[in-house]
């Protein structure tokens, strides 16, 4: 990470710690951060992420917001599902949950909810479903200086999940869908609530099986949540999530074979009697709130989150043993995870003048204690033929295991000032934390803490009503996870700027984001070329690209949503990979356009018509490259009928039933998965 001068940190400090002298603007609210109601369309003007009232059009960042209204009439039910709508966005797909994190810009982005972090290893946080997530919000680029936990900060970009709390009234939803492969999903919401307090009960089951053989899935999960007012200026809103995943774990398919004509795409690759993989999350938040005045607001946020895992699965190991035709040698595996993670969270957000400035300041204070508990275990298994339909292998008893114990610690500073002064909003932050990892069983035994501090700078300034320019620069570091270094590991870090346009035109029914971007990660570990079976931290990776994020709603009958992607990730420094090489996962084009039309008026009033496009060139499967996917295009559409208190609602995923394969994260190696199938679904929803 590059350093600061010591007159650069003299002059972030006074941009910082401007004195003031109190005024309070009529036209501030205080805004909690987990407490963003629904935008009415697909436009939001506002997001929890930015952890500050100052509206996104004035935020040098981009942000991206998918809104309850948007992933209704979509009826996106994963957030894999969700995040094709926004640029530079990789899903993580179900199945890989405890394989991988999604993609932003390139890099790994770690899964809040409501603004706190749940370890942030894997996708293992991912609920699976929706249903009790009012909306999704995308910050791209490093937020360290807001958030952090588990191991660190999120250094390519942050998916925050806002949760549905109580709101005013009594009302009951319930929902029942079916469709292609099985799918079989009870959904039921209950709310109560009065100005002073309220309850809210969401619950979801769900079975069905994949279009990948052999593969099912039972998900369910309960979320309740409790507001509470204390007086006029304190609420309090205490919230649960507990869920369970079980499935019978995908290793994709050798992409050397996958698209052989004698080999099923959607075959098996692994013992279809494997015990299924299981995913449990519990995590209890507290949110208290307190309005000092109608400018000075504090907000304390505590967190349990508990999860375990058990991964079990068979799969072939490429390195070693490569294949034999269409034949490979099989192993079997397994990870038993616990992990159990304690979070608190303390700011203070106030709003006043000096002079002509006037000044949103936002200090806080972070705490995090992470125990992860863990066990590894590998066996040969035998092999399968991946040819023959009837190839299978009995999986027999688990394999033995050795443990791995770590704990992680994170405790942080962090002070944010946005400034306006006429046109110009300025932002000024800065983080200190302290990152502590302890190997106790496992590893090299690494025991020690380290102090970093994560700067940011920005600005925006108003061309017009609706119109702004925005730049920005931040840095962001985290701890290395599973680190096989003769040396004790360091934090990774990362460096990005970018800049561009934003739009809120609501004249005009128009807003967005265009955006330029370079993230620069450095201190990534890579193969120590004296000892191929250890890693040094030499390697840096880089993304740069424009992206472009826009949505026209005219009418409030009309909704069009377009995004496009260019991103180029690449290899900068290695002692093993060459130089320019493409990161895995990651196309070099990508997009998707998506429009809505509603019928307000007339005979046909409550019908709603939907289609989209989502597209992508072919991306990396490996480093260094060797194979790539497919690029691909596949169109969806959906419609719904509102009639009185009944919705009725359809939907169909590549509708043109298009054959393609992706890359699918797994231990790294040359795998794909096919893109699912042509698959329909029929919902009817009752409110009370």
């Amino acid at each position: 990470m590059s350093r600061l001068s010591r007159p650069a940190i003299a002059g972030l400090s006074a941009l910082l710690m401007s004195p003031a002298h109190a005024t309070e603007p009529d036209s501030w609210t205080p805004e909690i951060i987990v407490t963003a109601r629904p935008a009415p369309g697909y436009t939001a003007t506002d997001a929890a992420v930015l952890r500050s009232p100052v509206p996104l059009l004035d935020t040098p960042q981009s942000v991206q917001v998918l809104t309850d209204r948007l992933l209704r009439e979509q009826d996106r039910s994963t957030l894999a599902d969700a995040l094709r709508n926004i640029s530079g966005a990789i899903p993580a797909l179900p199945s890989e949950a405890v394989l991988a994190n999604p993609l932003i810009r390139g890099f790994e982005a770690e899964i809040f909810t409501d603004g706190l972090i749940g370890y942030g290893d894997t996708a293992v946080i991912d609920p699976s479903s929706l249903w009790a997530v009012e909306r999704i919000e995308v910050a791209k680029g490093p937020t360290s200086v807001l958030f952090g936990g588990g191991t660190g900060a999120p250094l390519g970009g942050l998916i925050n999940l806002v949760s549905r709390t109580p709101e005013a009234g009594l009302k009951a939803r319930a929902e029942l869908r079916g469709g292609s492969f099985g799918l079989w999903q009870g959904r039921g919401d209950l709310n109560w609530g009065t100005p002073d307090a309220g309850f809210r009960l969401l619950g979801e089951y769900t079975r069905n099986g994949d279009p990948i053989d052999a593969v099912t899935i039972d998900r369910y999960s309960l979320n309740p949540s409790a507001r509470v007012a204390i007086g006029d200026r304190t609420d309090l809103i205490l919230r649960g999530a507990f869920s369970r995943v079980a499935q019978l774990e995908y290793a994709g398919l050798p992409a050397e074979i996958a698209r052989l004509p004698q080999v099923a795409d959607f075959r098996f690759s692994g013992a279809t009697d494997a015990p299924r993989t299981t995913i449990r999350n519990m995590t209890l938040d507290a949110v208290l709130s307190h309005r000092f005045t109608d400018a000075l607001s504090a907000t304390v946020q505590a967190r349990r989150y508990e999860s375990r895992f058990d991964e079990q699965a068979t799969f072939p190991f490429l390195a070693v043993f490569p294949l034999t035709g269409t034949r490979a040698f099989l192993f079997k595996g397994r990870l038993p995870v616990a992990v159990d993670e304690s979070t608190v969270d303390a700011s203070l957000t106030a709003r006043f003048t000096t002079g002509t400035l006037t000044h949103t300041l936002l200090a806080g204070v972070t705490h995090d204690s992470t125990h992860y508990r863990g066990a590894i275990g590998f066996a040969p298994l035998g092999s399968i033929d991946y040819a023959d339909p009837r190839s299978d292998i009995a999986y027999g008893a688990p394999p033995a295991t050795r443990p791995v114990t770590n704990r992680y610690l994170t405790d942080a500073l962090y002070l944010q000032n946005q400034i306006a002064v006429g046109p110009l909003n300025l932002l000024a932050a800065l983080r200190t934390s302290s990152l502590g990892l302890r190997e106790i069983t496992g590893g090299a035994g690494t025991n020690r803490r380290w102090n970093r501090w994560d700067p940011r700078l920005g600005a925006t300034l108003a061309l017009t009503p609706g119109v702004n320019l925005f730049a920005g620069w931040a840095q962001g570091s985290r701890l290395t996870l599973f680190y096989a270094g003769s040396t004790p590991p360091v934090p990774e870090t990362s460096d990005s700027v970018e800049a561009g346009v934003k739009l809120a035109r609501p004249d005009l029914g128009l807003s967005g984001t265009l955006a330029g971007f370079r993230i620069t990660r450095r201190n990534v570990p890579t193969a120590d070329p004296l000892n191929p079976f250890t890693q040094v931290q030499s390697g840096e990776q880089r993304s740069r690209g424009v992206e472009a994020d826009l949505i026209w709603e005219p009418t409030p009958a009309v909704s069009l949503l377009a995004s496009y992607a260019f991103t180029r990730a690449t290899v900068s420094r290695d002692t093993s990979i060459p130089v320019g090489n493409r990161l895995p996962r990651v196309p070099e084009h990508s997009g998707r356009i998506a429009a809505r039309y509603r019928l307000l008026d007339g005979p046909l009033q409550g019908l709603g018509i939907g289609a989209g496009l989502t597209a992508a060139s072919a991306a990396e499967i490996t480093l260094p490259n060797r194979l790539r996917g497919d690029s691909w295009a596949v169109v969806d559409a959906q419609a719904s009928y509102q009639v009185g208190r009944v919705r009725l609602a359809a939907s169909v995923e590549n509708l043109f039933d298009h054959r393609y394969f992706i890359p699918y994260q797994y231990l790294g190696q040359a795998v794909l998965r096919p893109g699912d199938p042509r698959t329909a679904t029929l919902t009817i929803g009752v409110t009370y």
